[in-house]
C-alpha cells in the first residue's frame, strides 16, 4: 500500500533498501495541463513503470502526501512511498545520505531554503529546468525560483490561528503585530524559529514591518515553542494556548475536521513557506521521479497538493494576499541571529 515509510522503512531508506509495488498496465493519456509532447511524455511513462516505484521526502501533511501518492498510482501504476518530516529533518537526513552515498529519496519536497541551493550547487540535487520533465516550459514564471531549477508546488502564506473556546472574552488577532498585546501573554503557541529557514524569513518580514522590538514582544507571550505547525496546532486544539501565529491553513483545516475549535484567517501582510519541488541526481527511479514531477506540476497535481484552504497553487498567483512579501534569503540569513537572540534561543 502506498503509505508513508514507518520506522523501520527510514531505516531501511537510509541503507538503499527501499521497495515499491510495481504498477503496469497500457501508459495512459498526457495528466492534464502536464503538457508536453505525447511521444515525450509516453516514453516516460513507459520508462517510469519499469522502474515501479519511488520515494520522495516533504514536509507538507501525510494527508498531502498520501493523496497525491494515490491519485498517481491511479494514473500510472506506480508506487510512490513518503517520509513527511520538519524542514529541518529532512534537510538532516537527506544530507546525510549523500555523505554516505546512499540518497533515498528520489525527490523532496521541502520549503525553498538553502538546503536547495547547497544541494544545486553541490550537484546533490538536478535543476528542474535540466531534467526533461514534459511541459515544464509551460509551469507558470511566478512558480519557478532559481532561474528555473526549482518550482514551486504550493504556497501557503501564513496566518494566524486561534482556539475559540480557549480564547474566551479576548478578540482574535487580525495582524501578526496584535501578537506582541500583552493580553495574551501565557496564551501564544509558536513555532521554534530555528527548527526552519521559512521561520527566519517569516520572522524578518515581521521585523521588517514592525520592529524587532514586536518580535521580543511576541516571543515573550509565547507559552511554548514547537518544532512545526503540526505539534503546534494540536496542542491549540487541545486548548493548550488561545493563539497561534504562524499557522497554515492546511494544518488549522485538519484539526477543525477532527472537531477541534480552531479558524485561521490570513492578514494581508504576510509570506509563507513556498514548497518547491527538486529531484535527487542519484535517485534510483530517475524516470518515475521525473513523472512524478510532471504530474505534480500538472493541474490535476496542483488542485491536491493545494486543495486546503489557504493554499495557492502558481496557476493562481493573482490570489495571493495583497501584501505578500517574498523576503530575500540573504536579508533573512542576516537577521536570523537577531531573531534567535529575541527568541532566547
Amino acid at each position: 500500500m502506498r503509505r508513508s515509510l514507518s520506522a523501520m522503512a527510514l531505516v531501511a531508506a537510509a541503507t538503499l533498501a527501499l521497495t515499491g509495488c510495481a504498477g503496469g498496465g497500457e501508459a495512459p493519456a498526457a495528466t492534464e495541463g502536464g503538457g508536453g509532447s505525447g511521444s515525450e511524455l509516453e516514453e516516460l511513462i513507459s520508462a517510469a513503470q519499469d522502474e515501479g516505484s519511488l520515494v520522495f521526502y516533504l514536509t507538507p501533511p501525510e494527508a498531502t502526501a498520501q493523496q497525491l501518492a494515490d491519485a498517481f498510482y491511479d494514473e500510472y501504476g506506480i508506487e510512490a512511498e513518503f517520509v513527511r518530516m520538519t524542514g529541518g529533518e529532512l534537510a538532516a537526513r537527506y544530507s546525510a545520505e549523500v555523505e554516505a552515498g546512499a540518497p533515498a529519496a528520489d525527490l523532496v519536497m521541502p520549503s525553498y531554503d538553502e538546503f536547495i541551493d547547497k544541494g544545486l550547487d553541490e550537484g546533490w540535487l538536478t535543476g528542474l529546468d535540466e531534467a526533461d520533465i514534459p511541459g515544464y516550459d509551460e509551469f507558470p514564471e511566478e512558480g519557478k525560483l532559481a532561474d528555473g531549477a526549482v518550482a514551486v508546488v504550493q504556497f501557503a502564506p501564513s496566518g494566524l490561528s486561534w482556539n475559540t473556546e480557549a480564547l474566551g472574552d479576548l478578540p482574535a488577532p487580525e495582524t501578526f503585530e496584535d501578537l506582541a498585546d500583552p493580553q495574551y501573554e501565557g496564551k501564544l503557541l509558536l513555532t521554534d524559529p530555528s527548527s526552519s529557514q521559512a521561520y527566519i524569513q517569516f520572522w524578518t518580514m515581521v521585523a521588517d514591518a514592525y520592529g524587532m522590538e514586536t518580535v521580543e514582544a511576541i516571543a515573550g507571550n509565547a507559552v511554548r515553542l514547537y518544532n512545526s505547525v503540526v505539534p503546534m496546532t494540536e496542542a491549540l486544539g487541545a486548548g493548550e494556548g488561545a493563539v497561534t501565529g504562524p499557522n497554515v491553513g492546511q494544518v488549522v483545516a485538519g484539526a477543525a475536521k477532527s472537531g477541534a475549535p480552531v479558524e485561521f484567517t490570513v492578514p494581508d501582510l504576510t509570506n509563507g513557506p513556498e514548497i518547491v519541488l527538486s529531484l535527487s541526481a542519484d535517485a534510483q527511479s530517475p524516470n518515475a521521479a521525473r513523472l512524478f514531477a510532471h504530474f505534480v506540476l500538472s493541474e490535476a497535481g496542483q488542485d491536491i497538493i493545494n486543495a486546503a484552504p489557504g493554499n495557492i497553487s502558481a496557476y493562481n498567483f493573482d490570489e495571493m494576499p495583497a501584501e505578500y512579501v517574498r523576503i530575500d534569503r540573504d536579508s533573512a540569513l542576516e537577521n536570523e541571529q537577531a531573531i534567535l537572540d529575541a527568541f532566547g534561543l
